[in-house]
């Protein structure tokens, strides 16, 4: 019996619990003024979160709106993108699915912004 109770203490450790999508507080805290670097869709990129509601990356930019739905990027077919969170690094989301993972650079390092 107390093996059993042993294996489940240590399955209910690891096991972890549902991830939570960050808030809009919390992705406006750390994405505006700072830029997001990973992969997603297949390859790798980067983009900065200017604080006038543009994103810059290496092929243009755009407008973004950071509500409770998400990231979304307004008359596109990208849609809204839910993230979560740990530090520096970010996980994209949507529909419940990851679509990429990133670190998160203060500032604008690569020199994308205005």
């Amino acid at each position: 019996m107390r093996s059993r109770s042993i294996a489940l203490a240590a399955a209910l450790a690891f096991s972890g619990g549902a991830a939570v999508a960050a808030t809009s507080d919390e992705l406006s805290a750390a994405l505006v003024g700072n830029t997001f670097q990973g992969d997603m869709g297949g390859g790798t990129y980067s983009s900065y979160f200017a604080e006038d509601g543009t994103y810059h990356d290496a092929s243009g930019s755009g407008p973004y709106e950071i509500t409770e739905e998400g990231v979304c990027y307004p008359d596109t077919e990208f849609g809204c993108y839910q993230a979560e969170i740990d530090g520096q690094s970010l996980e994209w989301m949507q529909d419940g699915s990851g679509v990429g993972t990133g670190t998160i650079l203060e500032g604008d390092p690569l020199g994308f912004g205005p």
